[in-house]
């Protein structure tokens, strides 16, 4: 155990004991508020030690399920082409069904053109081939655009760039594909501050809201179960802790989980140590001490005894004259006796 460990605290929460929220985003008061000492200077420390999340959260969602295209056909330019996924998750295979479905509902909209666009996967090089049937137009052509905030599903696909699908071609994607974007979740809290955390959640070297990351290595609807053996640390600027609130967020996105609406287990410590400048003092104090000890300082005497001893002196000049004079008159003496004789 730590020598600056002051006081421990071991919570064991479920998300379904909440007082307020959803489970991606929830809120539970303490009872009995957890107080930094007020006597010795010191900080309260947050460990996570385990965590098991449901991986029930849907990766293509409203935030992300949205691809741009222009359409080029007979003569005609199709400039506002936009199709979305359904909201979900997917394996390649049902990925590519959907995408294909998707983008021919739209066409069919667009511009009354239903084509019979196909895709194939290879799991050698881990890429997708899409091919457009021949076409009564020569110059029917599909430009996929990589706007702005709209560039999730192509490179789900295999493509960083706009990208284009003419008829009687194919085209194959540039990158490997990645159709399960979700590899980290973020732990965050709004009453949990921090002052020496960091990340790049919102923005490079931002202070952080973030508590701790969760790998996920499994695929959906299995449980996403993380032990800490080398366990986060987190310094909390807080003096007063009387609410909890934990937030689960996407890494592939900054956004809250959407479709979660299962409850999570999450096992933490809150402790509350000395600080350094605390044990700074405590040191700082012990050298003092110790400097006293070898070295005590000068005491200040007593008047009262100052003129005790000036009167024991002058008792003993007073008594050295007296043994003096007798001293003389007895060699005095000796000396007359010495002449009668």
């Amino acid at each position: 155990m730590s020598s600056t460990l002051l006081k421990l605290y071991n919570f064991y929460i479920n998300s379904s004991q909440r007082d307020e929220g959803t489970p991606a985003d929830f809120n539970m008061f303490l009872k009995t508020p957890l107080y930094l000492n007020g006597i010795i200077p010191s900080e309260f420390r947050f460990t996570i030690r385990y965590i098991q999340v449901p991986f029930c959260f849907s990766q293509f969602n409203q935030f992300n399920f949205t691809t741009k295209y222009s359409l080029l056909r007979n003569g005609i330019t199709y400039s506002n082409g936009t199709f979305d996924l359904t909201t979900g998750n997917y394996n390649v295979t049902t990925f590519i069904t959907e995408w294909i479905r998707a983008l021919k509902v739209s066409l069919t909209s667009l511009a009354s053109y239903t084509p019979l666009i196909t895709g194939s996967y290879s799991a050698d090089t881990n890429l997708i081939t899409f091919t457009s049937p021949s076409d009564s137009f020569a110059d029917t052509t599909i430009t996929f655009l990589n706007n702005t905030g709209f560039t999730s599903v192509n490179l789900a696909i295999g493509f960083i760039a706009s990208w284009t699908l003419s008829q009687n071609s194919s085209t194959t994607s540039a990158i490997d594909i990645n159709v399960s974007p979700s590899r980290n979740l973020y732990l965050t809290s709004d009453t949990l501050i921090q002052s020496k955390s960091f990340d790049a959640l919102t923005s490079p070297m931002s202070n952080s809201p973030a508590l701790a990351v969760v790998p996920i290595t499994v695929v959906p609807n299995q449980y996403i179960t993380m032990y800490y053996n080398f366990p986060i640390v987190s310094i909390l600027n807080n003096t007063v802790i009387d609410k909890f609130n934990f937030q689960l967020k996407d890494e592939s996105l900054p956004f809250d989980l959407v479709d979660f609406f299962l409850n999570y287990t999450i096992y933490f410590t809150i402790e509350e140590h000395r600080t350094n400048e605390a044990l700074n003092n405590d040191i700082l104090n012990l050298k003092v001490n110790q400097d006293a000890i070898r070295s005590p300082p000068p005491q200040e005497i007593p008047p009262e005894i100052i003129e005790r001893r000036e009167r024991l002196i002058q008792a003993r000049g007073k008594l050295s004259k007296q043994l003096l004079d007798i001293k003389n008159a007895l060699e005095n003496d000796k000396s007359i006796v010495a002449e009668e004789i």
